[in-house]
């Protein structure tokens, strides 16, 4: 009977998960929904829900890889002679001192201060997201290779 009784308490309680996620417009969090909403946000300025993406300012361009080319490599001349970093690990973790961290690389996508603390050139939108599609496209950047 304890048995059938916490099968049904278990059952109960991932219905209620579920029922909330679908609810809110969000499917529950994995690894795999993680990396996929991480790359869709870079990709298209939008998460995988497709809500858009909005910045403290209009962007110039929608999405990440507008400015830093879908693998990231970056090189795009930008208004007022700004050119788009390159993202790929190399560039933001093995060629940092300090190197970029997960919490670094998302206050520079948020507030625009990069790993030494210093402000990012204007042209970088200062992103507004949730704390979750935050750490799914900065998550994804540190795969960029």
């Amino acid at each position: 009977m304890r048995k059938l009784t916490l099968s049904l308490a278990i059952v109960v309680f991932l219905a209620a998960c579920a029922n909330n996620s679908a609810r809110s417009g969000r499917a529950t969090s994995t690894v795999v929904t993680a990396a996929a909403n991480g790359r869709m946000i870079f990709l298209t300025g939008k998460d995988a829900a497709g809500f858009r993406i909005l910045a403290q300012s209009p962007p110039l361009r929608t999405s990440c890889a507008a400015c830093h080319r879908a693998n990231g490599s970056g090189g795009v001349h930008l208004t007022g002679g700004a050119v788009s970093a390159d993202l790929r690990h190399k560039a933001l973790v093995v060629n940092q001192n300090p190197p970029y961290t997960l919490a670094t690389l998302e206050r520079a996508i948020s507030t625009g201060t990069d790993n030494l603390g210093k402000p990012l050139d204007p042209v970088m939108p200062r992103w507004k997201m949730t704390p979750r599609d935050l750490h799914d496209v900065a998550v994804y950047v540190l795969t960029l290779k």
